[in-house]
């Protein structure tokens, strides 16, 4: 069938093999750049109706156990873009090799160990819809009820410990930590302008001095914007931390 024989049985033999050629897994940073990617894709596109809380409809939706079969078919995709592409085989071809028994188990063991590398970014990336979706609502809003019911799941055990029983609580928080982001970035702002206008009149080695100091506003002003709201109030930061903690109790794998 094909030149690459050799090429194709180390590639569904051993797992470095497969992430070098397949995947090009390089390094542990590009590993860790698949996990992201992977992560992000499963929270906000892929299964966004069982894992994102701003699309879950039901609380009785949420679960994790769609994980690995997404993830086998990710990785089944891979080979055959990589098989067809590089190797120059059909996609009858790549399928044929793809669909043996043994092919097929190598690749759901490699999906498994895939969603154990992803388990830890993909939880957290689950409290940070919670959040985000907090961040869209008010005391009025239709979803109140649905943010209750996750209050009041297995989602949050420990209520007694974050002193949180309901979306009003809540409400307080991200009102409070809404105005404190704004606020830093606010004044990251005005040091921003303030810098540019300087910049205006100064000599040359005053000059570099000041960009330097520009700069840096500008990359604190960025990462700024990108911080969620728990990193702006500790009860926050609580509420995400216990719905990672009951993620990795196991009891949403099935």
């Amino acid at each position: 069938m094909n030149d690459n024989t050799e090429l194709i049985d180390e590639i569904f033999l051993k797992k470095t093999i497969f992430e070098k050629k397949v995947l090009n897994v390089l390094s542990e940073k590009d590993r860790f750049e698949i996990i992201d990617i992977l992560s992000t894709s499963l929270v906000y596109d892929t299964l966004k109706e069982h894992l994102n809380f701003i699309y879950i409809k039901n609380i009785s939706d949420f679960t994790l156990q769609h994980i690995p079969n997404i993830i086998f078919k990710v990785l089944a995709n891979e080979w055959i873009s990589y098989a067809t592409e590089l190797l120059s085989l059909s996609r009858v071809e790549a399928l044929e090799y793809l669909q043996t028994a043994n092919n097929v188990k190598y690749i759901h063991t490699l999906a498994q160990s895939y969603y154990l590398y992803c388990r830890n970014s993909i939880y957290e990336k689950i409290a940070d819809t919670f959040i985000e979706l907090l961040a869209l609502l008010n005391l009025k809003s239709e979803r109140v009820i649905f943010v209750n019911e996750v209050i009041n799941s297995k989602l949050m055990a420990n209520k007694t410990v974050l002193r949180i029983n309901d979306f009003n609580q809540l409400y307080k928080k991200i009102k409070f930590a809404k105005n404190k982001k704004n606020t830093e970035i606010s004044s990251i702002q005005m040091k921003i302008t303030d810098s540019r206008e300087m910049l205006k009149n100064l000599k040359q080695d005053e000059e570099i001095k000041e960009r330097k100091a520009l700069h840096r506003y500008i990359k604190i002003e960025k990462e700024t914007n990108k911080l969620g709201l728990e990193n702006f109030d500790e009860s926050l930061k609580r509420v995400k931390r216990s719905i990672i903690n009951s993620l990795k109790n196991g009891i949403y794998e099935s």
